[in-house]
């Protein structure tokens, strides 16, 4: 295991240290020639190859305070600078030396691990308040990272189109990305969040984001001999077990690491697959009965409520969407066609258009109901993949032994869901599980 500290002395282009040989008198009788190891300075932005909208990007990690990188005119298009700092690491805070005659009035710094999805740490700041450094004409603006745990790969400074500076044109003269610290890796929690009777999704936390992970498991806890990697890595970690049966108990391991290559591992746990789906090709109905708009690659050959129920989760064969959420409630109601005491209700969502705030409700005669999950949000179920690959969000909705015949999924009219572009008004259901005591 490697602790913080020796992660940057190993590494060449973090450290700026410098070995220093002095000369002391001791009471004037004799000399100690010494070596001290000088303060360290740990940031992650020097040397790196900024891109972005500004010339001479690379004067703002070269460590000289008087060149500058300068902007395009920002009347004219959004101006921005993006540092790849080369692998995930964990940001502490984010100095900005400004050129004190040409300051942006209102930007933002933002992190990103893949350079697609971008999470703002700060918006609207001013570099107007931070303090001058006269000696090298320049302003100097310290971000604190409210995101530290998770690791970033990539750092932006986005300055809007049209929005206020002291000139046309903002320049920079320094960019210093440095590192939280004395981050601890340990795991927090390991769950066997969604068991089906062929497939479980575990779900573990860490203290601080893990870059990768996977989850060893087998039917003999002293052989572990498949492996999951992660779907999803960060605080929230889940990877997907395949090819079970339900005919035996299941034993799996957990390990992980983090951005400086500290492993942790968890202790052998257990589970045991349940039985069979009972929705699996159950009659489905209700009112997501429409296709994907605009998709004229999606199967339209079978009805599309039965993809609800079919054991299939792609894209174009498997999912269904809902009518309009501002219009009315939207719902699938599933006849299991008998009574059963009832263990877990699966929901498979897009990944692109699912509730944040949708019901789970049982009943025996479709006129009483009994609501068993309230005011759930597909956002934060575990992340997996559908059979075409495509993004899902996974809840398990546990019941302990309620008896029903109907389950019914339910999203009122106007509750609030997420969706990828603003004209959605619907959200899409992949598949309903339903297994028994």
């Amino acid at each position: 295991m490697t602790d913080f500290k020796s992660e940057y002395l190993n590494t060449k282009q973090f450290r700026n240290s410098n070995l220093i040989i002095g000369i002391c008198l001791v009471f004037s009788i004799s000399c100690l020639i010494t070596t001290a190891l000088a303060a360290e300075v740990y940031n992650y932005a020097l040397g790196t190859q900024p891109v972005g909208t500004f010339i001479s990007a690379a004067s703002a990690v070269d460590n000289n305070n008087a060149t500058f990188a300068q902007s395009g005119n920002i009347a004219d298009s959004p101006q921005f600078l993006t540092i790849d700092l080369g692998r995930e690491l964990y940001i502490g805070s984010v100095k900005i030396y400004w050129n004190a005659g040409a300051l942006s009035r209102d930007y933002s710094v933002r992190v990103s691990r893949d350079k697609k999805n971008w999470f703002t740490e700060f918006s609207e700041l001013d570099a107007g308040s931070g303090a001058a450094d006269p000696s090298s004409n320049t302003v100097v603006q310290i971000i604190s990272a409210r995101r530290y745990t998770i690791p970033s790969r990539y750092v932006q400074i986005y300055i809007p189109m049209g929005s206020s500076a002291s000139s046309s044109q903002v320049g920079i003269a320094e960019v210093q990305v440095l590192p939280a610290e004395n981050l601890q890796f340990s795991l927090l929690e390991v769950t066997p969040y969604a068991v089906g009777n062929n497939k479980a999704i575990i779900v573990y936390k860490t203290s601080i984001g893990a870059v990768s992970g996977q989850v060893l498991y087998g039917r003999d806890p002293n052989r572990l001999d498949m492996v999951a990697n992660n779907l999803e890595s960060g605080v929230v970690n889940s990877a997907t077990l395949s090819k079970l049966d339900p005919n035996f108990v299941y034993f799996f391991r957990v390990r992980a690491w983090d951005a400086f290559g500290r492993e942790i591992s968890s202790g052998i746990k257990s589970f045991r697959p349940p039985p069979a789906n009972l929705a699996l090709y159950r009659s489905a109905s209700g009112t997501f009965s429409n296709l994907p708009p605009n998709d004229r690659l999606v199967d339209t050959s079978k009805d599309v409520l039965s993809r609800t129920t079919d054991g299939v989760t792609g894209y174009f064969k498997g999912m269904a969407t809902s009518g309009s959420l501002r219009s009315k409630d939207q719902q699938v109601t599933i006849d299991l066609g008998a009574v059963y005491p009832l263990n877990s209700v699966v929901t498979y969502w897009r990944a692109l258009a699912y509730p944040e705030n949708f019901s789970v409700r049982v009943s025996d005669d479709l006129t009483s109901w009994k609501e068993v999950g309230i005011k759930i949000n597909a956002g934060e179920g575990a992340f997996a993949r559908s059979d075409a690959g495509d993004p899902m969000r996974v809840v398990n909705t546990p019941l302990t032994g309620q008896k029903a015949r109907y389950v019914q999924v339910y999203v009122e009219k106007d509750a609030p869901y997420f969706v990828k572009h603003a004209n959605w008004d619907f959200v899409q259901l992949m598949e309903v599980e339903v297994y028994p005591k």
